[in-house]
Order: C-alpha cells, then structure tokens, then sequence
C-alpha cells in the first residue's frame, strides 16, 4: 500500500479501483467487523476488504488525526442508539462476537428495527422460548452451536420467524444452496454484512411498519 501524509491529509492507494484518495476526508464502512474502517472516497470500498495484511500495514502508517477518529467513531458506535418509535418489527441478532453484536445493534436501530441480542445458539433459542422477533440474524460459525443448525430448528419450532445466516467462511454456491435447500434460511449474506445489502433483504422479510398515533 502506497501513502503519503502531512498534517492535513493521508492519500493511499485504493485496493479496490487502485487510485488514490484522502483517508482523511472518507467516511467511516458499515460493515460487521471488530474494527472500523474507512472507505475510498471513489468508490467506495472499504479498507476490510482489502485483507489483513494491507489493513494493518494501512493503521501502522495512519496518522494520530486518523486514530484519534477512528477511536471517537468506536466509542459512537457502543453508545446506546435512540430506537425511533416507528417501527414494531424486531431482530434478534445471534453471534459469540460481542463487538460484532455492539455495531450490528446500532445500525438496525438507525434504520428503524428494534433489536435484541444473544452469544450464542443456546441463547438465542431461550429468547425464542419467551418471545418471537421477526427476523434472527445468525451468524453461521459459533463454539458450542451452529448457526445454520440453529435455522433449522427455529424454522421447524417457529416457522413464521424469519432466518437470516451470515458466514465469512461458508460462502461457495453450494453451501449457499444447502442453506436455503437443508438449513431453511430465508436469505445469506456474507461477512463482512453490506449494510445496504441487509435493509434491503430486511425491508422484504420484515418491512417497518409506522407507527400510528391514537
């Protein structure tokens, strides 16, 4: 990764459309991930995608600018989101990460989903015990629960409840089709989750209601 920065910018070289931009002056990614990144200025992709590597070779070279942004926009995102009062369809969003959980809750919350979260298989099928949200989003891989199990179950207990699996592991065509043919998922996105990407699969299963004054 090429850069160069003064005290007023931090111009790198995108991996995606390989030109240049201003890290400085782009906008923070959306995507379900343990860090905050930001995104090319052109074309909007994010430093996530670009690998491992090149990420940590990207915030080596950051200046303190960047950092002390990138913490600020960290300590936004844990704070608790506002819930506009518009919507009564809820999510329950189901993954060991608890970072991951943190980031997907406040951006669900923006867009308008009351949200619940569960670590893990287990306990997202207690919640389910007790009541039912409209959509579960569910990470594929968890320790001591699959997630795409835990689809098939919830779709054989509480078929009305809409199954979501993410995975950043199980992304060829066929796990896609065994997801849909044997696990039952609704839809399967991969990680890191495209926000846009999710509203839009969220608005067809489970569309914000507004709210109606008496």
């Amino acid at each position: 990764m090429s850069v160069a920065h003064s005290y007023e910018s931090f111009v790198v070289t995108c991996g995606g459309c390989h030109r240049p931009y201003d890290a400085l002056a782009a906008s923070w990614c959306r995507c379900v991930s343990k860090e905050v990144a930001v995104m090319c200025t052109r074309c909007q992709s994010c430093v996530h995608k670009e690998g491992k590597g090149a990420e940590r070779d990207f915030w080596f070279h950051a200046p303190d600018a960047l950092l002390r942004l990138r913490a600020s926009e960290k300590q936004r995102r844990r704070k608790p989101a506002v819930v506009p009062p518009r919507s009564s369809a809820r999510v329950l969003i189901v993954d060991d990460d608890e970072e991951i959980r943190l980031i997907a809750r406040f951006v669900l919350q923006q867009m308008g989903y009351d949200t619940i979260s569960a670590n893990s298989s287990a306990m997202a099928l207690d919640i389910l015990s007790k009541e039912l949200p409209d959509v579960v989003l569910t990470d594929a891989l968890m320790p001591g629960g699959d997630g795409r199990e835990l689809c098939k179950t919830i779709k054989a207990r509480y078929p009305d409840v809409k199954v979501v699996v993410m995975t950043s592991l199980y992304t060829a065509s066929r796990y896609v089709s065994e997801a849909f043919r044997v696990f039952g998922a609704d839809d399967y996105l991969a990680k890191p989750i495209d926000f846009d990407r999710l509203q839009t699969v969220l608005m067809r299963l489970a569309p914000l209601r507004l709210a109606v004054k008496a």
